[in-house]
């Protein structure tokens, strides 16, 4: 028997061979398909820093400081190769911690000069954002905790901020300073009372501190060395008592 085709003749044996051409063309296509929805649709985790240059100082300087001691004490042992920038990230922190203070006491060129000392921290923030972001690139399986670990936010995860709790030295030796973001509520700011608890057995255990009306607190008395843990939650009329924010790790220097 033999199939007519257009402009001929079309034999059995030449039909069976473009089915199979055909056939294979079809496959061809089907998997270069998949190969742009794999390639092309399945979005990469990444991060951002979750706040912007704009924000409050005392809440940007927390935020700052929260990345800085994540990246420092790299819990996970994730950050590696270490992020280069480290010392400049430190000093551009001081330098803005500075500039903040001289601007309260409404010194010379003061405003202006924490307006650069920001702008120059924020950058640095970005250039360890992109750090994580890469490292993130190369380990997708553990991308979520690198970013959260370096207190920042997963794109396209809900914000619940990220940099709520941050501890950093006082100063003088094993005194620790605990600072939040104040309770805020479409940019508008509303009095509570801060609880504080630390541990020193991993969270088994937890020992209340004294409470504030302030969003910081400073913890004396620490012993050199420790490893400790430290949580908080507030209480407002506006949003009522919230639960325990996630603790955060700090060894005392």
């Amino acid at each position: 028997m033999k199939y007519r085709k257009t402009g001929g003749i079309l034999t059995r044996k030449e039909r069976k061979a473009l089915i199979k051409s055909s056939n294979r063309i079809k496959e061809e296509r089907k998997q270069f398909f998949m190969v742009l929805v794999t390639t092309g649709s399945a979005s990469m985790i990444q991060g951002k820093l979750g706040f912007r240059k704009n924000q409050k100082d005392a809440d940007f300087g927390v935020n700052a400081q929260a990345i800085f001691d994540a990246l420092t004490l790299n819990v996970s042992s994730l950050f590696a190769p270490p992020f280069t920038d480290m010392a400049a990230l430190e000093g551009f922190i001081k330098a803005f911690n500075e500039a903040v203070k001289n601007s309260k006491m409404k010194l010379l060129d003061a405003a202006a000069q924490k307006k650069t000392a920001k702008s120059n921290l924020y950058g640095c923030l970005k250039e360890a954002l992109a750090y994580i972001n890469n490292l993130a690139w190369n380990s997708q399986t553990n991308a979520e905790a690198m970013i959260t670990g370096a207190k920042m936010v997963v794109k396209g995860a809900k914000s619940t901020q990220k940099q709520d709790l941050a501890v950093v030295p006082g100063k003088s030796t094993c005194e620790a300073l605990l600072q939040c973001i104040a309770v805020k509520i479409d940019a508008k700011y509303y009095k509570a009372t801060y609880n504080w608890q630390s541990s020193i057995d991993g969270g088994i255990t937890w020992v209340a501190l004294d409470d504030s009306q302030e969003a910081k607190l400073l913890v004396i008395g620490l012993v050199l060395g420790t490893v400790m843990k430290f949580r908080k939650r507030s209480n407002s009329k506006k949003c009522g008592l919230t639960k325990w924010c996630k603790p955060i790790d700090y060894t005392v220097v």
